[in-house]
């Protein structure tokens, strides 16, 4: 399987952002693959099939959907017309603040987070489909997006930036209008292991108790009961973990100084990062550095 990195894929480090409109002929071949990136999709032309955690689901004008980093996905064209896609790419690094404070806001909680997660379950409605007109505004939207990317004017960046906020905030406000349907009921287990991989997909997000309690459909005090009882720790507890075990890795593998992992990992508070780092460690992240630093992946 290929691995689209952020490095061949984004234009900087300074500014990790993509965007372009791409065309998949129906003669081309399979080419599963994953990145290191968000890959926003829109479906401007054409029907096929995205093909996503090993199972097909229908696509074709109109279908907007997100696909994580490192989820493996493609495509099938379905008839003798190219499916015609735009691709929006971009580091969480690159929204980091704006999306901290989009994900308090449910419908974009759902549709950037939660719909994606559950995609995998096929009587999930798994995706958005814009109307004709919501199509032509999209569109133009896309258009501007990718405009200032290619020309690369005075000021470009500052403009993506705010027209994809923009743009987000609008999906989200077309997402509240529909009935979504609610993920499929599961057993108290299989609930709480859906959950635990939320977690360790998305810890870098400031995603609440309230928000992970929903996606359950059960109160906060019954989510905190029940989770703490299948899992051994309070919710917090298990993400502060997950959290602190995504940072090792950084210091081990990457020349990030302590602030950016700790913001890279979803903590914001440093003085809180090192207390939690010490919790779970008995050092410093200094220490565990000079230590271990020597094991970086081949």
């Amino acid at each position: 399987m290929l691995l689209y990195s952020k490095s061949a894929c984004l234009e900087s480090e300074e500014f990790p952002f993509q965007a372009f409109l791409f065309s998949t002929s129906p003669q081309r071949p399979r080419t599963v693959h994953c990145h290191e990136f968000i890959e926003l999709v829109y479906v401007s032309e054409g029907h096929g099939e995205h093909l996503y955690k090993g199972s097909a689901y229908p696509i074709s004008t109109g279908d907007i959907f997100v696909v994580p980093p490192f989820v493996e996905h493609d495509y099938n064209v379905i008839g003798g017309m190219p499916l015609k896609v735009y691709n929006v790419l971009f580091l969480p690094s690159f929204l980091t603040f704006e999306l901290q404070a989009l994900s308090n806001v449910t419908p974009f909680f759902d549709f950037f987070y939660v719909e994606p997660f559950f995609r995998q379950t096929l009587d999930f409605d798994s995706h958005m489909k814009l109307s004709v007109l919501e199509d032509q505004e999209m569109k133009q939207r896309l258009d501007r997006i990718v405009g200032e990317f290619s020309r690369k004017a005075l000021g470009y960046r500052i403009s993506i930036k705010a027209q994809l906020i923009d743009m987000l905030v609008w999906l989200s406000r077309r997402y509240e209008e529909r009935i979504i349907a609610p993920p499929p009921r599961r057993s108290q287990p299989e609930a709480i292991k859906a959950v635990c991989e939320f977690i360790e997909q998305h810890y870098a997000q400031d995603i609440s108790l309230e928000q992970i309690s929903r996606m359950c459909t059960m109160s906060q005090s019954s989510f905190g009961d029940k989770f703490k009882k299948y899992v051994g720790k309070t919710f917090t507890e298990y993400r502060n973990e997950v959290r602190i075990n995504a940072s090792l890795k950084l210091l081990r593998e990457t020349d990030l100084n302590t602030l950016s992992i700790a913001e890279n990992v979803g903590i914001h508070d440093l003085s809180h990062y090192y207390k939690l780092f010490r919790q779970y460690t008995g050092m410093t992240p200094r220490i565990f550095r000079m230590k271990y630093a020597g094991e970086r992946a081949e």
